[in-house]
């Protein structure tokens, strides 16, 4: 059985199967396949700048480049934290059980963009967190579905379609509102008619 999700609140755990949502399972996918005249698929390809060769499809690929222009492996890369130190390989968050703390309010969820969803299926729920769930509570937890250099936000929460997980990112963004015009003095005067526009 493939590795779920699994988090303790209030002294119970749970645990939560994955099913990721992606806008293909949403709304079907479509295909555009472009054909010569006698029906037979076409397949793509590049020209070259100076228009002397053309590449077909899969003959272009990304290169890393040094300074010196010498191409570099992606096995050599090495990620590196804001300190310029090596930054330590996060393992996976499946099957590893994840503490949540208090419920969080929606204006949390607000400062992130979501990446990923997750639809939840309950293998084993403490009452508790159903309960808190159903009601309409949102958790906030880690999640980091294969080892890497860096894990995310998630959040749970219940709506009438089910449990959902929201794999996010944070946007870096504070939200802004129209700023309130200051009322006038009522002891100001009114100005505009002592312009004498003739002096412009």
């Amino acid at each position: 059985m493939a590795k779920g999700l699994v988090v303790t609140w209030n002294g119970e755990s749970s645990s939560f199967g994955l099913a990721r949502i992606d806008r293909e399972k949403l709304y079907g996918r479509k295909e555009r396949v472009v054909v010569d005249e006698h029906d037979r698929p076409c397949a793509s390809a590049s020209l070259t700048a100076d228009g002397s060769a053309l590449i077909p499809s899969g003959g272009v690929s990304m290169l890393y480049v040094d300074d010196a222009c010498d191409t570099i492996e992606r096995s050599d890369l090495v990620p590196l934290t804001e300190a310029g130190t090596r930054a330590p390989l996060k393992p996976s968050t499946l099957g590893v059980t994840q503490e949540l703390g208090a419920p969080v309010t929606p204006a949390r969820v607000l400062e992130h963009i979501t990446t990923h969803v997750y639809a939840l299926s309950k293998n084993e729920v403490g009452p508790e967190l159903a309960k808190a769930l159903a009601a309409g509570s949102i958790f906030e937890t880690r999640f980091n579905y294969r080892d890497d250099y860096a894990d995310a936000p998630a959040f749970l929460l219940e709506n009438d379609q089910g449990i959902f997980a929201l794999v996010s990112a944070v946007t870096g963004f504070a939200f802004v509102e129209k700023e309130t015009v200051a009322a006038a003095d009522e002891g100001e005067q009114d100005l505009g008619e002592d312009l004498d526009f003739g002096m412009m």
